[in-house]
C-alpha cells in the first residue's frame, strides 16, 4: 500500500519512449521541426491585381506575420505594407477633413442660431430705412399704436408692427395722430411713418368751417376732389332727393352740410361726401334734440332753431358772444322792441349773394329773406352752423338786450336801447371812413 507521508523521497520520472505516443503523434519530432525555421516552406505571395486598391477594405485579407517567426521582410510584404500605409494615410486625412467640416458647420450653425436668438429677443425689430418711395393711401382708424401698425404692415408701409410701435413710443407727438385717410409711401421706416402721420394733421381731409354757405362748401369740395368748378353744385341739385335730407328740409340742403373735418379717400365722389355731411348734421341735431328745445327758445320747431342758429353764426365773430346774440334774436322775434322784425343784413345778403346792399334793396320786401321789412325768420337757413351756435339758440343768455354791433373782430357791443345802439353804429362807421345814415341806422 502506498504511503502518503511527506518524508518519502521523490521518485525520478520515467523516461518517455521515443516514437509516437499513445495519441499517435511524435511530439519530439514536431518540436524539432518548429525549432528549425529554415525547414519551413517560403510563402510566395501573388502580385496585387491592378484593381486591388479599388476593392473595399472589408474584402481584403489582413496581412499575417508568422506566429512564431519575425516580420516578413520579403519585397512583396514590404510593398503591401507601403500600400497599406498610403491608404491608411488617405483614410486618416479624409477622416480629419470630415471632422473639421462637421465642427466648422456646428460652430457656424450655433453662431447663426445664436444671432437669430439675440435678434428675436434682444435686437431691434425688423424695419425699413428711410422715407420710402411711391404712394399708397391708408385709412387710420381710431385705436392704439399697435392697431395702426397692423394696418400699415398690411399696406406695405412699414416692415413690422414692432418697428412702428417702438417709433410711436419714442415720438412725443404721436398721441396727436388723428384718424383719417393718409397718403403714405411704401417701405418707410417706423420713425418716418410716425412723423408723416403726425405732420399730416389728420391726413387727407376737407375741413368745413362753421358758418359757410352751401355754395362756398361746394367750391371747397370741387377743389379737394380736383373736380371742375360747379361739379358738386350740379350733383347736389340733381341728386338732392338721394342725399338723405329729412322731410322738413323741403329739399333744401342749406344748413345740413355740417361743419367739421371729413376724410377724403381716393376716387371719392362728391355725392358720397355730401351724404356724409347730411348724415352728420342729422346726427348732431337729433343729439341736441332741437324739436324739444324749440318751444323753450320761443321758436316753433327744430328747423326754426336751425335757421336762427345759421343767422347767429353768420353775424357773430366770437363764440363767447353767442349767448347774448341768441337773446337779441329771441327778443326781436318775441317782443315788440323791433315789431318782431329781425332787421339783419346777413339774411338779405345771403339771398342776393353779396354783401353790399342798396337802400332800394333794403326797402324791397318781395323776398322773405329781407328781414328789415318782413317779420319772423327767413324760409331757410342762411349758413351751416356749428354746435356752439345751435346750443346758444337753445339756451340764450337771460336779459333784455335787443341790439348789437361788431366794432371789431374781437369786440361786440350789446344794448337794450336803440338810441345807444345808433351811437355805436355811428362810431363804427366813422372808424371805417364811412358816412352814417341815422334814419336807417346804417353806414352809407
Amino acid at each position: 500500500m502506498p504511503q502518503h507521508g511527506y518524508n518519502q523521497p521523490p521518485q525520478p520520472a520515467a523516461p518517455q519512449p521515443a516514437g509516437p505516443g499513445p495519441d499517435g503523434i511524435d511530439w519530439e519530432a514536431e518540436a524539432a521541426a518548429l525549432d528549425a525555421p529554415q525547414a519551413r516552406p517560403a510563402v510566395v505571395e501573388p502580385e496585387p491585381e491592378p484593381w486591388a486598391d479599388d476593392e473595399p477594405e472589408a474584402n481584403q485579407e489582413p496581412e499575417q506575420d508568422s506566429f512564431f517567426g519575425g516580420q516578413d521582410d520579403s519585397r512583396s510584404a514590404e510593398r503591401n505594407r507601403k500600400e497599406k500605409g498610403k491608404k491608411s494615410g488617405r483614410r486618416n486625412r479624409g477622416a480629419c477633413l470630415v471632422v473639421a467640416l462637421v465642427l466648422l458647420g456646428g460652430v457656424s450653425g450655433a453662431g447663426w442660431w445664436g444671432y437669430g436668438f439675440y435678434q428675436d429677443h434682444f435686437g431691434p425689430p425688423p424695419d425699413f430705412s428711410g422715407a420710402g418711395a411711391g404712394t399708397v393711401q391708408v385709412e387710420i382708424k381710431p385705436g392704439p399704436g399697435e392697431q395702426m401698425g397692423r394696418t400699415l404692415v398690411a399696406a406695405g408701409v412699414v416692415k413690422s408692427v414692432e418697428a412702428f410701435t417702438s417709433a410711436f413710443t419714442r415720438n412725443p407727438k404721436a398721441g396727436t395722430i388723428q384718424p383719417g385717410f393718409f397718403t403714405m409711401h411704401h417701405q418707410m421706416s417706423g420713425d418716418e411713418a410716425v412723423k408723416l402721420l403726425v405732420d399730416s394733421a389728420g391726413g387727407d381731409a376737407l375741413i368745413v368751417p362753421e358758418g359757410k354757405t352751401a355754395a362756398v362748401t361746394y367750391g371747397m369740395i370741387d377743389d379737394k376732389l380736383k373736380l371742375a368748378k360747379g361739379t358738386t353744385a350740379g350733383v347736389a341739385s340733381a341728386q338732392v332727393a338721394a342725399l338723405g335730407l329729412p322731410p322738413y328740409a323741403n329739399g333744401k340742403i342749406e344748413g345740413f352740410l355740417f361743419p367739421t373735418k371729413y376724410s377724403i379717400s381716393q376716387g371719392m365722389k362728391p355725392e358720397d361726401l355730401l351724404k356724409q355731411m347730411v348724415a352728420n348734421a342729422i346726427q348732431h341735431y337729433q343729439a341736441l334734440n332741437l324739436d324739444a328745445g324749440a318751444q323753450k327758445a320761443g321758436l316753433k320747431s327744430g328747423y326754426d332753431v336751425l335757421i336762427a342758429a345759421s343767422i347767429l353764426q353768420a353775424e357773430g365773430n366770437n363764440s363767447a358772444d353767442f349767448g347774448k346774440m341768441a337773446r337779441v334774436i329771441s327778443n326781436r322775434l318775441n317782443t315788440d322792441v323791433t315789431q318782431h322784425k329781425l332787421g339783419m343784413d346777413t339774411t338779405l345778403q345771403y339771398f342776393l349773394g353779396r354783401t353790399k346792399l342798396t337802400s332800394k334793396e333794403i326797402d324791397d320786401g318781395s323776398t322773405k329773406f329781407n328781414t328789415y321789412v318782413n317779420t319772423g325768420l327767413p324760409p331757410t337757413p342762411i349758413s351751416n352752423p356749428g354746435e356752439d351756435a345751435l346750443k346758444a339758440v337753445l339756451n340764450p343768455t337771460p336779459g333784455n338786450v335787443a341790439f348789437f354791433i361788431a366794432m371789431s373782430p374781437t369786440e361786440t357791443r350789446f344794448t337794450d336801447s336803440y338810441a345807444e345802439h345808433l351811437k355805436n353804429v355811428e362810431e363804427n362807421c366813422t372808424a371805417h371812413n364811412q358816412g352814417f345814415d341815422k334814419g336807417r341806422g346804417h353806414c352809407k
